[in-house]
């Protein structure tokens, strides 16, 4: 893989101003005069490099699914579509409170954000639906029953238990978490 085109590193660099000036100001502050102070740039490049702040956020949220997807083709090594067995290891492990710490901006301010604005709360709700949807894929491929259903649930764990670690609780039940969802797609097989 070759290196990122100019126009791709000075788009990473406008992201990575916007993910600072989010998690110092929060999303509500973060304006295109504070990211451009932070990457250095005048103001006017920001709508040259993404058209507005609806692409600038699209982006930012493809970044955060970006994160996971990586992460998971890491833990899983796998250059085919890794197996329910590895995706509900990876929501399990470490690594993936890694990342999630690494999507810090988009758990801490960019959800909260979502309550005032509908746009917002959209492109949410899409990152959810793309994970849910992966989720209920692997079930299937795994041909458990009640896929969806299970799915939904598998989701609202995996969140509720990266929440619960982010907030001290938690702490070394990520072996527990994998067992559990295990046996209860065996119980659905």
């Amino acid at each position: 893989m070759g290196r990122p085109s100019k126009v791709e590193e000075k788009r990473l660099m406008i992201l990575d101003a916007f993910e600072k000036v989010i998690l110092r100001e929060g999303f509500g502050l973060a304006s295109q005069r504070k990211i451009a102070e932070e990457a250095g740039i005048k103001q006017p490049m920001i709508h040259h490099y993404f058209g507005g702040g609806d692409a600038m956020l699209d982006a930012l949220l493809e970044r955060v699914v970006q994160r996971y997807m990586n992460a998971l083709d890491n833990f899983a090594g796998a250059t085919q579509a890794p197996t329910l067995e590895q995706v509900l290891g990876f929501v399990s492990s470490p690594d993936f409170h890694q990342v999630s710490e690494q999507n810090e901006v988009f758990f801490s301010c960019i959800i909260g954000a979502g309550d005032q604005n509908k746009h917002i709360s959209n492109r949410v709700s899409s990152v959810y639906d793309y994970l849910l949807e992966l989720i209920i894929d692997h079930l299937n491929k795994a041909e458990v029953k009640n896929s969806k259903e299970l799915g939904y649930m598998i989701m609202c764990l995996i969140l509720g238990h990266d929440w619960a670690k982010r907030l001290g609780f938690g702490e070394g039940n990520n072996q527990n978490m994998f067992k559990g969802l295990t046996k209860l797609i065996e119980t659905e097989q």
